[in-house]
């Protein structure tokens, strides 16, 4: 089997990225917007390009679809170069994050429009492929509804589903559940990562929000400052974070800055702290060290936490409590701010003011250069 972009033959699937981009960078002006990207996307591979405004996520995304041409480096879909070949041309689709729906026709020819205009099947297909794309996002029934007619998560499913009706080789996806609500946000992120599975096209989404990166991504690519920093796993983004923007990003993180010492790290006002090994960093250097607050345990003033290895004392100034989780902001003694959770209700009698002693396994830190 060969895939085609533009009628040029490509490499059998599976053997080729879906996209490669090689040393891609944009500059807008002669101000760099994107630089010097390097990145293999697999194929049936849900990939997510997160960082904040301004990173040049979106950007990226444009050169992939052919809306933007790159000032530098290659583009490649399915093993195939598209330098030229207009967006559409390109075995893609795109959702957008408005939905892009036409409010004069009803939800049938809004999934059908993909194919009459722009793939055009004959008329024969179109009424099975449209009841199989509605049996995908579990719309069954809605073919005669208006637009008006739907809710946002209901629209949102139609614009998947006439994204997804011609079987694109690749579906890029740019903030694709901004506009929904939280609770409805949450189930549309298992709902997408469901259909991806079935249907086996390649997704590519966009996006700030990191929790929706987390839940959906099998990879990660993470940016800023037009550059994409790390490209791993979501675990691997969370746990082993490869700067302090990522671990700062990622999550919540406790940053400690110090100066690394015979093994340890030197912190201002808290004196040396134990660390991990094999961080390849060398001695004398400076260094952060990030703490996730789910792994830092406190006790009353004068007492070490259970588990706790490395210890650091001070005030307990915030308690908030998230419903599954207590979140707890110190004020260190030494000087700075540490923040710990633990799961469920505030069990330990806690309160604001308190002195307390913070403390975590020294497996949990992450040593990162500054």
């Amino acid at each position: 089997m060969t895939t085609t972009v533009n009628g040029a033959s490509g490499t059998e699937a599976g053997s080729a990225p879906a996209v490669r981009l090689v040393g891609v960078g944009k500059s807008f002006d002669g101000t760099p917007a994107v630089r010097d990207v390097t990145l293999d996307i697999r194929p049936n591979e849900f990939f997510s390009i997160l960082g904040p405004s301004g990173c040049g996520k979106t950007t990226l995304m444009r050169m992939i679809t052919g809306f933007e041409t790159p000032t530098e480096g290659t583009v490649e879909l399915g093993g195939v170069p598209v330098a030229g070949v207009p967006p559409h041309k390109r075995d893609l689709n795109m959702l957008f994050q408005s939905y892009a729906l036409f409010p004069h026709l009803n939800v049938h020819d809004n999934i059908a429009f993909e194919l009459k205009v722009r793939r055009s099947r004959p008329k024969a297909e179109i009424g099975a492929a449209v009841r199989e794309a509605l049996a995908l996002v579990r719309l069954e029934g809605y073919g005669d509804r208006t637009v008006a007619q739907l809710s946002g998560g209901q629209r949102q499913r139609v614009a998947i589903a006439r994204a997804l009706i011609g079987r694109p080789s690749l579906l890029l996806l740019d903030e694709p559940l901004g506009a929904l609500d939280q609770k409805l946000r949450a189930e549309m992120q298992v709902e997408l990562k469901k259909i991806q599975r079935e249907v086996g096209v390649t997704f590519v989404t966009v996006t700030h929000d990191q929790e929706e990166a987390l839940t959906m991504s099998d990879r990660i690519a993470v940016m800023d400052g037009g550059r994409v920093l790390q490209v791993d796993t979501p675990e691997a983004i969370y746990e082993r974070p490869a700067t302090r923007f990522v671990a700062d990003f990622i999550g919540t993180s406790t940053l400690l800055t110090g100066t690394l010492t015979a093994g340890r790290l030197d912190v201002p006002g808290l004196g040396p702290l134990d660390v991990p090994d094999g961080h390849g960093l060398p001695d004398r250097s400076e260094a952060h060290l990030a703490v996730r607050p789910e792994n830092v345990r406190l006790a009353p003033a004068g007492t070490v936490p259970d588990g706790a290895e490395v210890t650091v004392a001070g005030t307990l100034q915030q308690v908030v409590y998230l419903g599954n989780a207590t979140r707890y902001h110190l004020a260190l003694t030494g000087g700075g701010e540490l923040v710990a959770e633990a799961r469920g209700a505030d069990a330990g009698g806690l309160a604001p003011g308190a002195p307390v002693t913070a403390g975590w396994a020294v497996r949990h830190g992450r040593v990162l250069a500054e």
